[in-house]
C-alpha cells in the first residue's frame, strides 16, 4: 500500500475537526434540549480536540514509519474506521434527534465519507488488511477513544482555567 494515501486520514481528520471546532460547541449549548450529552466548556473540547487529533498524528506517523508493526496498522485502519462511525454517531443522529445540523456532518458525508472509504479499499485490495481486521480493529479503537475522550474532557477541565 504506497503509504501517500495513509496521509488522506489527518488531512479528512483536520478539516472534520476544524469544522467542530469553530461551531460544535455554540451548537450544542443552544440546542442541548434533549440532554444526550454532558455539557461542556469551549476549552474542555478543544482540549478534547486535540487530545484526538494529536493521537490521529502520533498513529499514522508511527505507521507510516513502521509500517510492519501490526498493533500500529491496526490501530491506524481502527481510527479510520472510527472516523466513518463518528458521521453517523453523533453528527446525523443529533442532526435527527435535534432537527438542527450537528457541525462535522457536512465534512463528514463530503471528505471523511469518500476519502476514508478510498483508504479502507486501498488497505483491502493490497491485502494490507483484511475486512474482518478492519471491523475488530474499529471496534478496538471505538472503546478506546470512547473511555478516553470524557478523560480527556476532565483533564481540559483541570489543566485550563483562564
Amino acid at each position: 500500500m504506497d503509504r501517500s494515501i495513509l496521509l488522506l486520514f489527518l488531512f479528512a481528520f483536520t478539516i472534520h475537526n476544524l469544522e467542530e471546532a469553530a461551531w460544535l460547541i455554540r451548537q450544542s449549548s443552544r440546542v442541548s434540549k434533549t440532554k444526550l450529552h454532558k455539557t461542556i466548556t469551549q476549552d474542555q473540547f478543544m482540549f478534547g480536540l486535540f487530545w484526538v487529533t494529536g493521537l490521529a498524528y502520533l498513529i499514522t506517523a508511527l505507521y507510516m514509519f513502521y509500517p510492519n508493526q501490526e498493533l500500529l496498522k491496526y490501530a491506524y485502519f481502527g481510527y479510520v474506521g472510527c472516523m466513518l462511525l463518528n458521521i453517523v454517531f453523533p453528527h446525523l443522529l443529533v442532526t435527527i434527534i435535534e432537527r438542527c445540523y450537528s457541525p462535522g456532518l457536512l465534512t463528514g458525508i463530503l471528505v471523511i465519507l469518500p476519502i476514508h472509504t478510498l483508504i479502507i479499499k486501498t488497505g483491502i485490495d493490497s491485502s494490507t488488511i483484511t475486512m474482518s481486521q478492519f471491523i475488530i480493529s474499529t471496534l478496538a479503537m471505538a472503546v478506546i477513544l470512547v473511555a478516553t475522550i470524557p478523560l480527556s474532557f476532565m483533564a481540559g477541565k483541570k489543566l485550563i482555567n483562564y
